[in-house]
């Protein structure tokens, strides 16, 4: 399979067109193509909260990077950044040279340009790759019939859909019978981990009573939750630390709730780190991985895969989680992971329970490694281009 493959990308022409915030699975789609098709055209669009606003490209040829470019910043309301980004895509795909032979866009108004550009005759195939789905997107009801109609458009004219759970599917079965005989297979490409880049401490290695949590700081995160054991927490061990790898909106409001209950010693907010290595090691040298979401009906979670449990699990963490990714249920059964209700004493017992029982915390650890590593992008882009480009 490989062989057949790996000849068949060699040929190949392909551009990937992305928002991007700071990592993100498209950009380990260029890591893992790069060196292995005949040329590759990377388009990044950042989000209007990213500290970088500006439009990029990355060109490669024989896997070396020969073009790079940065547009100049714009400052825009959000809608206009959008059509900002459509316009960069078009005239940036357009001055390809050679006709693109796969255009993969990792989302649904990127993959409809590549529609668009396909009916030029620029682009052969599209795909696209489903980050994020939920039935209400945006609340402005003009921005969520758009997202839907764009969505729609996809799963009528796009090759493959590539979505990272089979909730993805589902949803849409549900909400506008879209699927099935007529429509665009869709296949399931789950978010992966580089696992051997990854690094993997010794149990006795780890720092026993390390907890961390990993992600945009949002309230729907559920830290509120993790925050407030803390107090009860520190009573029943002493030695627990809360370790938060992240930034963003709800991170002063947890802060200045550390600091009222008194366990802002015990609570660290590392903020933002751009060095995926420097997050790697935190995270290894923790002992527990923190995902308590918010049950909100109206959350992508509830439809996504989200990329923090991957690098949980893949840096030897057993994970203490609410039911709400759909992974839950898989990481609970292959004892990888606890599901916790959504409340502050059920979460308080299950890490006492854990940081208590030395067998069970080290057997979910070896555990979590290894069921990560099916989760290698190595492993899931092999699977998931195979099926693309060799039904």
């Amino acid at each position: 399979m490989n062989e057949k493959l790996l000849q068949k990308l060699s040929e190949l022409n392909i551009c990937i067109v992305s928002h991007i915030f700071s990592s993100g699975p498209a950009l380990d789609l260029e890591e893992y193509l790069k060196d292995k098709v005949k040329s590759l055209f990377f388009i990044g669009h950042p989000f209007p909260y990213r500290s970088d606003i500006r439009n990029f490209y990355r060109h490669y040829n024989g896997g070396k990077l020969t073009e790079e470019h940065n547009a100049r910043e714009w400052k825009l309301p959000e809608a206009l950044f959008y059509l900002k980004d459509a316009l960069y895509t078009f005239i940036w795909a357009l001055s390809q040279k050679t006709r693109i032979n796969l255009f993969i866009g990792s989302d649904n108004f990127s993959a409809y340009l590549g529609l668009i550009l396909k009916r030029m005759g620029k682009v052969e195939d599209v795909v696209l790759y489903t980050i994020d789905y939920m039935p209400t997107r945006f609340k402005n009801p003009i921005m969520n019939f758009l997202y839907h109609y764009f969505d729609k458009t996809c799963l009528k004219e796009c090759e493959v859909i590539w979505n990272v759970s089979q909730k993805m599917a589902e949803a849409r079965q549900k909400q506008k019978n879209i699927g099935g005989e007529g429509w665009a297979p869709q296949i399931l490409v789950p978010l992966g981990i580089w696992h051997e880049r990854i690094p993997k401490l010794s149990f006795k290695d780890k720092e026993r009573y390390r907890l961390v949590f990993l992600g945009h700081v949002l309230e729907k995160q559920g830290l509120d939750i993790v925050v407030d054991s803390m107090p009860a927490l520190v009573k029943k061990l002493s030695r627990i630390k809360l370790i938060i790898l992240g930034a963003g909106p709800h991170e002063s409001s947890l802060k200045k709730k550390a600091k009222k209950l008194k366990v802002k010693n015990c609570v660290e907010f590392k903020g933002y780190i751009e060095d995926h290595h420097e997050v790697e090691l935190e995270l290894a040298k923790s002992s527990i991985g923190i995902a308590m979401y918010k049950p909100d009906p109206d959350s992508f979670t509830y439809f996504a895969d989200p990329a923090k449990l991957k690098n949980y699990l893949s840096a030897g963490l057993p994970i203490v989680l609410t039911n709400v990714p759909p992974i839950a249920t898989d990481l609970e059964k292959e004892k990888c992971a606890i599901i916790s209700r959504y409340s502050k004493e059920d979460f308080i017992e299950n890490i006492s329970k854990l940081l208590g029982n030395t067998e069970k915390l080290k057997e979910y650890g070896d555990n979590a490694v290894h069921y990560a590593d099916k989760f290698d992008w190595n492993k899931v882009f092999l699977k998931a281009l195979h099926q693309t480009l060799l039904p």
